[in-house]
């Protein structure tokens, strides 16, 4: 498609996708320059703005197009605004069908006080091998996408999918491909390899200060209970 920024190679099994819209380009452009110093292949779709901007729901149906153009090549899903530090091969490695971020984190009912264990799954970065059990994945996740209304999260009807393919094999991504955010937090491991320069604003000190001694506090602490 006109437009699409890609850098093919014969010489990899795997290539990163994603997809833009006319006023992500720069950042697509600066995704493209990071893959093209650490030698990464990817095809990067562009597409036009949907009515209300921008629509995360095609994340699915891009993964799809990209694994019907590049048939036998597993693929490492990204969001544009992501950056890459280095080479990305090992991830592409995994055994399993498909490949994603599994964070927990406690909350606590205000009422009661009590815990709860809250559990998300993240699209920032994926992995998709050329299995038939990662292109039923994305099928249903597709499928759930598109009984969504325009401008939701993806991440739920990517919960759903999970959840409703048991039959299927999954990895944890390693925290250092994870695209954790690059902001005032700190929460970026040093030797991260993908990270994420948050598109839709920076945070603000004060909220990368809740961010750091509230959320992610939460988050060690249900690590923690997870271990016993």
């Amino acid at each position: 498609m006109s437009g699409d920024l890609i850098r093919r190679s014969n010489d990899h099994p795997w290539l990163v996708t994603g997809w833009f819209t006319p006023d992500y380009r720069p950042r697509a452009k600066q995704l493209a320059s990071s893959l093209d110093t650490a030698g990464a292949p990817y095809h990067l779709w562009s597409r036009d703005k949907v009515a209300g901007g921008w629509d995360v729901l095609r994340k699915a149906a891009v993964v799809l197009q990209t694994m019907d153009a590049y048939p036998g090549k597993a693929l490492v899903l990204m969001d544009v605004d992501c950056i890459v530090r280095g080479d990305i091969a090992p991830v592409t490695s995994i055994t399993t069908d498909v490949a994603l971020t599994i964070k927990p984190r406690l909350s606590r009912n205000i009422l009661r006080w009590q815990r709860r264990l809250v559990v998300t799954v993240g699209s920032r970065v994926m992995v998709f091998r050329p299995t038939e059990g990662a292109r039923s994945f994305a099928k249903e996740w597709d499928r759930l996408c598109a009984q969504t209304k325009s401008g939701r999260s993806a991440e739920i009807p990517l919960a759903w999918a999970f959840l409703l393919r048991p039959d299927l094999t999954y990895t944890q991504l390693d925290k250092r491909y994870a695209g954790r955010e690059v902001d005032l937090s700190g929460d970026v491991p040093s030797d991260a390899i993908i990270c994420h320069d948050r598109a839709h604003g920076k945070r603000t000190l004060l909220q990368a200060i809740e961010q750091r001694l509230f959320r992610k506090g939460r988050t060690k602490r249900a690590v923690d209970l997870v271990r016993g």
